[in-house]
């Protein structure tokens, strides 16, 4: 079920005339009953994966709890925690991957036998959990004793499938402590939603189209319609993954919960370190937190900080996929990273200092760039575009105009309106502007994204992860 889905908006219409009925006493059994039809609609054999790691996470912390006074008994509960919340999420996610190319073993058996199905949002999940797991192990957040509350964290549905990645103290004190449902700022949630449906349904959808025909190696040798591409899936991915949280904060807003920022204009940052204060904050702050700093951080000296970023960002890429692809694409960034972290003690010596719009236009090219690896379906299709935009004809820029003059133009109004993509502007504009432009507003784009859209979606990219 997509939030930009019709049948979602029945699904919600519903779950909200209950949230709006019910006592706060009653509304997590709501959360966790909506949630469970929200999760079992795409698949219903699935729909015990969230329940089962809920359980694992639930049971692996009163196990911490019961060995408090021991060091040593805590850290090995907590692996045995972690290996069995991880296990999942590695058998179906990376044994075909693991099997198939790294082992090369499919002379030996077959390893299409490994290809599973993958539940929906097992990443997420995983994520998590474990960030719950791990605070209750470092003393940060109490060990949960209800697992009712717990089964609201994980499975509340506006971030149950593709985030915000949110801690326990981001949501389970929200769950424990409801509050009047109809104390919501209706408008303000709606307008968010309708923020994530048209960058979702006019921009992400409908660039995908091209950028899609590009990467199937259906535009010839245009380097035009490469660059296009490669400038469209930019576009493409920022509206679609940001487009969801928006929506997801929006829904959350309604019911009286606040969910995290996870997008603070990624594409105005001035450096990849910034890139990555901007861009899916929650898992940044996950991977620096759970990974980065365990790993030692930047505590011994920089080449050993070099190589825990490169750590980092590698198994961040391969969280996204297993496919060389990600690797690469994560090694990519680990490496740009690195050498700044390595760069910046000498820069300031010599008093060298990029300036800002230049920093901006080095890191939007270079995370372009590097999104060839993260949207191909494999590293022949990447170098394929590569190729086509090194070798290919920049002969006719006109025919690529021609025939994609609207996706030009998306791509275009994308890179200037950017700036202005803050949900505190929707907040504040809603409050600011008088009700009868308000709502003639949000219904003029609901009009242009159902119409753009022709009633139907595309999946969003990050549900695959």
């Amino acid at each position: 079920m997509l939030f930009s889905e019709p049948i979602f908006f029945v699904f919600f219409a519903i779950y909200f005339s209950l949230h709006l009925l019910l006592s706060e006493r009653h509304r997590l059994t709501l959360v966790i009953v909506g949630s469970t039809v929200f999760y079992a609609w795409w698949r219903p054999a699935y729909v015990g994966v969230p329940y089962v790691l809920a359980v694992i996470a639930w049971g692996g912390t009163l196990w911490l709890e019961a060995a408090k006074h021991f060091d040593s008994r805590r850290r090995l509960r907590l692996v045995a925690t972690l290996i069995a919340l991880f296990l999942p999420l590695a058998v179906v996610k990376y044994s075909y991957f693991v099997a198939n190319d790294v082992l090369g073993l499919r002379g030996v058996f077959d390893t299409s036998q490994l290809r599973w199905s993958l539940p929906l949002g097992i990443s997420f999940i995983t994520f998590t959990l474990s960030a719950y797991v791990i605070d209750v192990y470092r003393r940060q957040y109490p060990v949960e004793r209800s697992i009712k509350l717990l089964l609201g964290y994980v499975l509340f549905f506006p971030h149950l499938i593709a985030g915000p990645i949110l801690r326990p103290y981001e949501l389970i004190p929200q769950l424990r402590n409801m509050r009047d449902a109809r104390g919501a700022r209706f408008m303000t949630g709606i307008a968010i939603i309708t923020l994530g449906l048209v960058k979702k349904l006019v921009f992400a959808d409908t660039i995908a189209q091209f950028v899609d025909s590009v990467y199937a190696g259906r535009v010839g040798d245009n380097a035009w319609a490469h660059l296009g591409a490669i400038y469209g899936f930019s576009a493409q991915i920022y509206c679609d993954f940001s487009g969801y949280t928006d929506m997801a904060i929006g829904i959350a807003y309604l019911l009286r919960i606040r969910l995290p920022t996870n997008f603070l204009r990624p594409y105005l940052a001035t450096s990849i370190v910034d890139f990555w204060r901007r861009w899916h904050i929650t898992l940044s702050h996950w991977l620096r937190d759970y990974l980065y700093i365990p790993l030692g951080g930047n505590r011994y000296g920089g080449l050993l900080q070099f190589r825990n970023i490169m750590i980092t960002m590698v198994l961040g890429g391969l969280w996204h996929g297993a496919n060389w692809t990600f690797l690469i694409w994560g090694s990519l960034h680990g490496l740009a990273l690195g050498l700044l972290h390595l760069a910046r003690g000498p820069l300031k010596a010599l008093r060298i200092y990029v300036p800002k719009w230049l920093g901006i236009i080095l890191t939007f090219h270079f995370v372009s760039f590097a999104w060839i690896y993260f949207r191909a379906a494999d590293i022949q299709a990447a170098d394929g575009i590569i190729r086509g935009l090194l070798y290919g004809s920049w002969s006719d820029p006109f025919s690529v105009l021609q025939q994609n003059t609207f996706v030009v133009l998306l791509i275009v109004a994308f890179l200037g309106l950017h700036r202005f993509d803050r949900n505190a502007l929707v907040r504040v504009g809603v409050r600011r502007t008088p009700l009868a432009l308000t709502v003639p507003a949000i219904a003029f784009c609901w009009i242009l994204a159902i119409a753009v859209s022709q009633g139907s979606s595309a999946k969003f990219i990050y549900f695959d992860f």
